[in-house]
């Protein structure tokens, strides 16, 4: 990996697919958590619903057409290497602004595999936080799958801490508790 490492906010249509590829090739089902399952993306804790690359792709196309100027709720940050994306973060903005501080998530943080161990995951999210903070935002939350125990360690050594703890309960099906 070159030091040469940029970061921007994307807004290249033309890079839809080469982002999808990005993330599909690079999310186990242990990424999973709880917004991925109240979301279209998983059916189950570990299991992807089989239209993920449909909602992906969908994901990826709105936050490409989103941008600072226009006060959307959804960006795309991406780091280029050598001419090619080893990165990319989903940001949403909180645009209701119904908390006591101004609040953005960082929804997605996918590296190529080449990437990683080099600290282009760190300067990926410093530089999404500068950028948040650079407009106001105070808060960056996130979440990680219960199983994704490198996130949890890489993000708790980047500042995160926990603050809540998600558990889920299936009412219906297989999964749901018996007496």
């Amino acid at each position: 990996m070159q030091d040469a490492t940029t970061f921007n906010w994307c807004h290249d249509a033309t890079l839809e697919d080469t982002l999808c590829q990005l993330y599909l090739d690079n999310v186990s089902p242990d990424y999973i958590s709880h917004s991925e399952l109240q979301g279209e993306r998983a059916e189950s804790p570990g299991n992807w619903r089989a239209d993920l690359p449909d909602v992906i792709r969908g994901e990826i196309r709105a936050a490409l057409s989103h941008d600072w100027a226009h006060g959307d709720s959804s960006l795309l940050a991406v780091a280029t290497a050598n001419d090619a994306i080893v990165g990319m973060a989903l940001v949403s903005i909180d645009t209701r602004q119904r908390a006591a501080r101004s609040f953005a998530a960082l929804d997605d943080l996918v590296l190529h595999p080449d990437a990683r161990g080099h600290g282009i995951g760190t300067q990926l999210v410093e530089w999404v936080a500068q950028e948040l903070r650079s407009h106001g935002i105070a808060r960056l939350f996130l979440e990680c799958g219960a199983h994704n125990l490198n996130a949890q360690q890489f993000f708790k050594g980047r500042g995160f801490q926990q603050v809540s703890v998600v558990m889920l309960r299936e009412l219906d099906g297989e999964g749901a508790h018996r007496g």
